[in-house]
């Protein structure tokens, strides 16, 4: 349990932070977290930040998908492959610009001005020598992957890196405060400033470029608009000895981030280096149109999770009722569509990408497997973040994870299909069971907890999957609107059967009051 009692001496005041009136609610000012004073002001915050970052996601999720479907359009497979090809070496210097300092910002419960300033000043030390490292080892990445194009476009991407450490501990404190409303502008206005950039390059001409200068600018916008709407100022430069136990809690986090990384990235980089750019392309299509729309529907509860359950440590039962909600509502949401994209992968590639992208199709519906159990590898984090126990975390997924590699390893002779399916089933029987095991061992969400809770979705999911695979030889398909009718066909399968389970019914009147919470905010 985090020892939430501090001095006050020590703590940096409203006044300093810039908050106003929804300001940092972590007992910055007061002290101490009361339960009894505080527990339904968080409930109500969560609920209206659930709503904003619903808004906000909502917005994302047409910007990013319709943009999606237009690059796919208007560039080539070996475009995307490129990019896909540096993505991953970016994404590892990004985990080791942030270690995991934004994470123990919010984690923490109590912050001062000098931890704040000396988190920032870290970040930009570690970003920017991380940005010129980036550009020395460029000319190796370009002979690991031996396509020249690769060594402008990861020195380029490399002032990516500079951005997000300049901007890190901003959106941090802002995610500290739970001010959710100005989180998603940000990231709306980010993106929208990247899309119109990304498109206007594509339309021109630019081929690959126009997908780095969207990068490019959706960093800067995000670093504008994370300074404006934060409105907190780091101190003259300098490390304070006092942040490091702040440092060792963001280390251990990003141990365990490094490993999703090696997750989520090991597949581009083998299959590039083995296949090229081509096939990457056809295998990032499939990866982003499938998992960027879960990562869109399923933001809004990952944002207030962290800090929600970090401040309900005091009470287990409220800690336990709230992250069941979080957890069932995102299942419930995710599953159906996940369900639907497994089942008519075909129709979908044709009709939102184009018949040049049909290989991607098999590609999708595996993938689309490994998807189903996305949503618990994340919430099996929230747990043990929340409970200060990163370093069960790095140990215990670091096991899964292994698993994955392992599969990646292997599936790579078979393909990027065979990426795919390695990666659909050492998640399903390695990496969440374990993970589960583990985090349940102890902490407010119990075994018996996580059981009744999924018994009903799995039900749910085994009833609509058969329903929508017998449909799928009934009918043509490859329409949008009979694409969409599928859509609306899982859901409402899923739902009538998840009602005849009365916990489910209760979990659903919970969900259904916290957003009645919100709206009324």
């Amino acid at each position: 349990m985090v020892d939430v009692t501090v001095r006050s001496a020590e703590v940096v005041s409203s006044a300093q932070l810039g908050a106003e009136a929804a300001g940092d609610i972590a007992a910055d000012v007061s002290g101490a977290f009361t339960p009894e004073r505080d527990v339904g002001r968080l409930k109500r915050l969560s609920a209206m930040g659930a709503a904003w970052t619903l808004a906000g996601q909502g917005a994302k999720f047409v910007l990013q998908f319709g943009s999606q479907v237009a690059l796919a359009r208007l560039l080539l497979p070996a475009d995307f492959g490129l990019l896909a090809m540096v993505g991953p070496l970016v994404t590892a210097a990004l985990l080791l610009t942030d270690l995991g300092l934004s994470a123990a910002t919010v984690q923490s419960p109590s912050v001062s001005q000098s931890d704040l300033s000396s988190l920032f000043w870290l970040n930009v030390l570690i970003g920017g020598s991380l940005a010129v490292l980036t550009v020395l080892l460029s000319p190796l990445a370009a002979l690991l992957y031996r396509t020249p194009a690769v060594q402008p476009i990861m020195a380029s991407l490399a002032v990516a890196l500079l951005l997000s450490s300049l901007a890190a501990q901003h959106l941090a404190i802002l995610n500290r405060r739970m001010r959710f409303g100005a989180i998603a502008m940000i990231e709306v206005g980010a993106l929208v400033a990247g899309v119109v950039t990304g498109l206007a390059g594509a339309w021109s001409g630019l081929g690959y470029w126009s997908l780095v200068a969207m990068q490019i600018v959706n960093g800067v916008a995000t670093l504008a608009l994370a300074w404006g709407f934060s409105r907190w100022r780091p101190s003259r430069p300098g490390i304070a000895r006092e942040t490091m136990h702040l440092l060792r809690f963001g280390g251990t986090v990003t141990g365990y981030n490094l490993l999703g990384y090696l997750i989520t990235n090991l597949d581009n980089i083998l299959i590039g280096a083995r296949f090229g750019a081509g096939p990457l392309g056809i295998y990032d299509r499939a990866y982003k149109l499938m998992f960027q729309p879960l990562w869109q529907m399923t933001a809004p509860a990952a944002r207030v999770a962290v800090p929600l359950l970090s401040r309900l440590n005091e009470d287990e039962e409220e800690y336990r009722r709230s992250y069941l909600a979080l957890l069932g509502g995102i299942l419930s949401l995710t599953t159906p569509g996940t369900l639907c994209a497994i089942v008519f992968a075909g129709p979908i590639i044709q009709v939102l990408l184009g018949a040049r992208w049909a290989a991607s199709a098999p590609i999708f519906a595996w993938l689309g497997v490994a998807a189903l159990t996305l949503q618990l590898r994340q919430a099996a984090s929230w747990l043990f973040v929340s409970q200060g126990r990163a370093a069960e975390q790095l140990k215990w997924g670091g096991i899964g994870s292994m698993a994955i590699v392992l599969g990646y390893l292997i599936g790579i002779f078979w393909g990027a299909k065979g990426v795919a399916v390695s990666a659909a089933i050492s998640s399903g029987l390695v990496q969440i069971p374990v993970m589960w095991w583990a985090v349940t061992r102890c902490g407010p969400v119990k075994r018996s907890d996580a059981l009744r809770l999924l018994a009903p979705l799995v039900v749910a999911t085994a009833i609509t999957g058969a329903a929508l695979a017998l449909l799928a030889y009934q009918l043509d398909w490859s329409s949008l609107p009979m694409l969409a009718f599928a859509g609306v066909l899982a859901y409402a399968i899923f739902g009538a059967v998840l009602m005849v389970f009365p916990t489910s019914r209760a979990q659903l009147g919970r969900v259904s009051q916290m957003a009645r919470k919100a709206v009324r905010r």
